[in-house]
């Protein structure tokens, strides 16, 4: 399978996984399990890529497939603890540059704080968020941050945003974004493994 019909097939996953959880409440816990059957064969093709920039432009266009978002970014913490750039991209697979990377920090400040997933689906609406220069100025309304995790640690972000609401959304939300981390996380770091071995 070619580059380009790797990230076609990721689209067609998570475009599934959207269209799971947004059916009718009546079915949500079938719908649920659905999304997240997706999600284990979205996990596969990413462990089975072991280029590590292959490997994050597949989750980043993964997640703004989730997300139906404008751009994705990974941060990943250096030797020094500090928060870096890693890589963006937009909906249009382009990638991003450092000078675009330009979040709600905000939202990374929460993320980082309380450690866990946030998804805030109306920025704009947010008491404390809609002040922010950030977000006023990109517009920003839909925004998911998630920490990529390897054994309770922290090695870097997941970030997403976009210029429209979610508007609804439910915990499953915070499972697929949260899961789709945990698995980037660990499969960036066995990618990085590879790479030093080879």
């Amino acid at each position: 399978m070619s580059q380009d019909d790797r990230f076609q097939e990721v689209d067609r996953i998570m475009d599934e996984i959207r269209e799971a959880l947004s059916w009718t409440e009546e079915r949500r816990e079938v719908n649920e399990l659905q999304a997240l059957q997706l999600l284990l064969d979205l996990t596969r093709k990413i462990h089975s890529q072991h280029d590590t920039h292959t490997l994050i432009s597949l989750i980043l266009d993964s997640a703004i497939a989730f997300a139906d978002a404008d751009r994705a970014f990974i941060m990943l913490f250096d030797e020094n603890e500090q928060l870096r750039f890693k890589m963006g991209r937009n909906r249009q697979r382009q990638f991003l540059s450092q000078e675009q990377f330009t979040p709600s920090v905000g939202v990374i400040e929460r993320t980082l704080e309380r450690g866990r997933t946030i998804l805030v689906p109306d920025a704009l609406a947010d008491m404390e968020l809609n002040k922010r220069q950030s977000v006023q100025q990109l517009n920003l309304r839909t925004v998911m941050c998630a920490p990529l995790t390897i054994k309770k640690a922290h090695i870097g972000l997941l970030y997403v945003d976009c210029q429209h609401s979610l508007g609804s959304y439910s915990a499953a939300h915070l499972n697929v974004i949260a899961s789709l981390a945990d698995q980037a996380a660990v499969a960036i770091k066995n990618a990085q493994k590879f790479e030093t071995r080879s």
